[in-house]
C-alpha cells in the first residue's frame, strides 16, 4: 500500500527546505544550527547507550531533520549537482493535483520592488503616462528623469537571485532538447507549461503558483521572445527602435511621443551575443568577416545589424523597423487625420484608372504605409506585381506577386545579386497591370519611367521633402531620368512628419499633377494642400488634368466626375461610422463600390 503524506504535514515541510536554502545571513545561521543538531542527535544515537523509547525518538528527530538540510544544501551549495536532465524527459506530475501543471499559469499583478517603488513615488509628477504591454507582467511608464527629458521605462516582476538560477538551468536543459531534437516547427510543445513547470520544480519544489507563472513568463519571453528587447517588439506604439553600442541606452520612436531613450542599457558581452541571437532569428550569418547585415525578422520587422567594433567604433549595434501586424488603409488615414475623404476620392479615382504616382517625404514620414493603404484601390482582379528591398506591402488581392531582391555575401556561391533593377526587368515579361516598387534610389528608376511610359500603372516612393526635391533627385545623378519621361507620371504626393510638442503627427502636405511642357520643362500644378493653421487640406487648383483624361476614358460629363467623387466621399463617411472592418472586407466594398 503507498504511503499518502497529509498535505497539512507536506506544506511545513516545504517553507522550512525554502528557509534554509535562501541567500541571507539568517538562513545561513539557521541551516548551520539545523545541520549540527541532526548531526548530533545522530552521534548519540550511533554511539550512546540509552534506553530504546528515547533511541527512537532520538532516530525519528535525527531522520526528519537531516533530509531538509540535505536538500538544501544541494540547492544552496551545489545547484550544477542537481538532477541532470539532459538525457531524461521531465517527470509528469501526479493527477491528484491537475491544476498545479495547468496550461493556463496563474496570474501574479506586477508588483515593483521596494526601491522601484520609492522611486515612482519620487517621479510621480513627472509622469507622461503608463499603460500595459503584457498585462499583467510587463508595463511601461513614461516619466521625466530630471533634465534628462522623458525616459521610456520598462516594469517587470523582479526575480531573486535564487529564481535566476533556476531559470538559467532550465534554459540550459530547454535550449539542449531542441538542439537535439531538432523540432524548431515544435517549439510551442517544448514551451507549454504542463512541460515547463515540472521542470521548474525539480530545482525548487516549493515554487508558489505566482512564481512559477513569472519565471515561464521569464523563460518565454527570453527563449522564444526577444529577450530585454520583447516588451518594445510588442508595444503596438514602437515604430522602431535602435542601439548605437555597448552601454549606452536603447533609443525608440513612439507614435505619440517620438524619440525617447530606455531603461534597456547592453553591456559589450550581452551586445554581441544578442545581435549574433537576432540574426540567427532572421535566419542570417554574422561576422567578424562579414559585420553588416539586412534582414527580416519573423514578425515581418525590418531590422539592420553591425557586428564588433570592425564597422562602428563603438561596438555592435542595430536598428530594429517594426510594421503594424494590420496594415494601414485609407479608413486609417483619416482617422489619423493624415488625408481627409475628399483627397483620399481623388486618390482612389486615379489609381483605379490606371494612373502613375510616386509618393515622397522624408524618413518616418509614412510613405510605405500610405502607399500599402491606397494599393486597395487597386481593382480586385488586376495583375499586380511588387518590387521590394525588405517586404513591407501587404495585399488582399489574390493576383498579386511580391518579389524581393536577394544579396549574395558567401564567398565561392555562384551566381549574382538580384536586386530591384533586375527585378524590374523579369517584372516587365510578366505582363504586369500596376507594377509597386518599395522605393526608387538608383537606375531602377529609369527602368520604371519606361514602364510608365508603356502604358503599366506605377506606385512608388522616394526620399524627398518637396516635389521640386524629388524632381532633382530623379533628373540628376545617380537617377538621371530623362524630363521627357515625365509625361508618363501623373501624380506627386508629398508627405511629411510634424512635432507639436511630444506629439508628432503625419500629414500629406501637398498633392501635384505632373506634365511636361513643349519645351521639355517638367511642370508641377498643385491640386491640394495643407494648411497648418486651421489643420485642414484646401482644394487649389479648379481644374484637373487626370479628371479630365479619366473623363474622357469614361466617356463621362464633369458632372458625373464630381458624382463618382462624392460617392467615394460618402463611403468613406458610412465606413468610418462602421464597425473597422477587415482588410479583405474592406478591399471587397471598395471594389463593388467602382463597380
Amino acid at each position: 500500500m503507498r504511503l499518502v503524506i497529509p498535505e497539512k504535514l507536506l506544506v511545513p515541510y516545504h517553507q522550512a527546505i525554502s528557509a534554509l536554502s535562501r541567500s541571507t545571513r539568517k538562513s545561513l545561521i539557521l541551516f548551520t544550527g539545523i545541520a549540527g543538531l541532526a548531526i548530533g542527535t545522530g552521534v548519540l544515537v550511533l554511539f550512546v547507550e540509552m534506553p530504546l523509547f528515547l533511541l527512537a525518538v532520538l532516530s525519528v528527530f535525527s531522520l526528519a531533520t537531516l533530509v531538509p538540510v540535505v536538500i538544501s544544501a544541494r540547492i544552496r551549495f551545489f545547484p550544477s549537482a542537481l538532477p541532470d536532465m539532459q538525457d531524461t524527459a521531465p517527470p509528469v506530475p501526479e493527477k491528484k493535483n491537475p491544476e498545479r501543471f495547468s496550461p493556463k499559469p496563474v496570474i501574479e499583478p506586477v508588483v515593483p520592488d521596494e526601491t522601484e517603488q520609492h522611486d515612482t513615488k519620487k517621479t510621480e509628477h513627472g509622469l507622461l503616462t503608463r499603460y500595459e504591454v503584457t498585462p499583467p507582467y510587463s508595463s511601461v511608464k513614461i516619466v521625466r528623469q530630471g533634465n534628462a527629458g522623458f525616459t521610456y521605462n520598462i516594469i517587470e516582476p523582479p526575480l531573486s537571485a535564487r529564481e535566476k538560477i533556476i531559470l538559467r538551468e532550465t534554459y540550459t536543459y530547454l535550449r539542449d532538447v531542441i538542439i537535439y531534437d531538432d523540432t524548431e516547427n515544435n517549439l510551442d510543445k517544448h514551451l507549454n507549461p504542463s512541460v515547463i513547470y515540472p521542470v521548474f520544480c525539480q530545482f525548487d519544489p516549493v515554487l508558489s503558483e505566482e512564481r512559477l507563472a513569472i519565471l515561464y513568463y521569464y523563460l518565454k519571453r527570453d527563449l522564444s521572445g526577444y529577450g530585454p528587447l520583447d516588451v518594445l517588439m510588442k508595444d503596438p506604439a514602437i515604430e522602431d527602435m535602435s542601439c548605437n553600442g555597448k552601454d549606452l541606452p536603447v533609443f525608440i520612436f513612439h507614435r505619440v511621443y517620438g524619440s525617447l531613450p530606455t531603461s534597456v542599457v547592453f553591456s559589450e558581452g550581452e551586445l554581441n551575443q544578442f545581435v549574433l541571437k537576432i540574426a540567427q532569428k532572421a535566419n542570417k550569418q554574422v561576422s567578424l568577416s562579414n559585420p553588416m547585415v539586412d534582414a527580416t525578422l519573423p514578425d515581418g520587422s525590418r531590422i539592420q545589424i553591425t557586428y564588433s567594433d570592425v564597422v562602428s567604433t563603438k561596438g555592435s549595434s542595430f536598428t530594429i523597423r517594426k510594421f503594424r501586424e494590420e496594415p494601414m488603409t485609407p479608413l486609417d488615414l483619416i482617422s489619423l487625420k493624415t488625408y481627409d475623404a475628399e483627397i483620399l476620392a481623388f486618390l482612389w479615382l486615379a489609381i483605379e484608372h490606371h494612373k502613375s504616382m510616386i509618393i515622397a517625404g522624408g524618413t518616418a514620414s509614412g510613405k510605405t504605409s500610405t502607399m500599402n493603404a491606397v494599393s486597395l484601390f487597386i481593382p480586385q482582379n488586376a495583375k499586380i506585381v511588387s518590387l521590394e528591398d525588405t517586404r513591407e506591402i501587404q495585399l488582399p488581392h489574390k493576383n498579386w506577386l511580391p518579389t524581393q531582391t536577394r544579396e549574395l555575401i558567401a564567398s565561392g556561391v555562384k551566381g549574382d545579386d538580384i536586386d530591384l533593377f533586375s527585378l524590374l526587368k523579369a517584372c516587365m515579361r510578366q505582363r504586369p497591370e500596376y507594377i509597386i516598387v518599395g522605393e526608387v534610389r538608383g537606375h531602377e528608376a529609369q527602368t520604371l519611367f519606361q514602364a510608365m511610359n508603356t502604358g503599366h500603372a506605377t506606385l512608388s516612393t522616394i526620399h524627398a521633402g518637396s516635389v521640386q526635391e524629388a524632381i532633382n533627385r530623379l533628373t540628376h545623378d545617380p537617377i538621371n531620368v530623362s524630363p521627357v519621361m515625365f509625361s508618363a507620371l501623373d501624380l506627386f504626393v508629398i508627405q511629411s512628419l510634424y512635432s507639436f510638442g511630444n506629439t508628432r503627427i503625419r500629414r500629406c502636405v501637398s498633392i501635384h499633377e505632373i506634365d511636361v511642357n513643349s519645351n521639355g520643362e517638367i511642370v508641377s500644378t498643385p491640386l491640394y494642400e495643407w494648411d497648418m493653421e486651421s489643420d485642414t487640406f484646401q482644394k487649389v487648383a479648379q481644374h484637373s488634368r487626370v479628371l479630365a483624361d479619366i473623363a474622357t476614358h469614361r466617356g463621362w460629363s464633369l458632372e458625373e466626375v464630381q458624382h463618382q467623387l462624392q460617392k467615394r466621399e460618402e463611403f468613406f463617411t458610412w465606413a468610418l461610422e462602421v464597425r473597422p472592418p477587415d482588410i479583405r472586407d474592406l478591399a471587397n466594398a471598395i471594389h463593388n463600390m467602382s463597380d
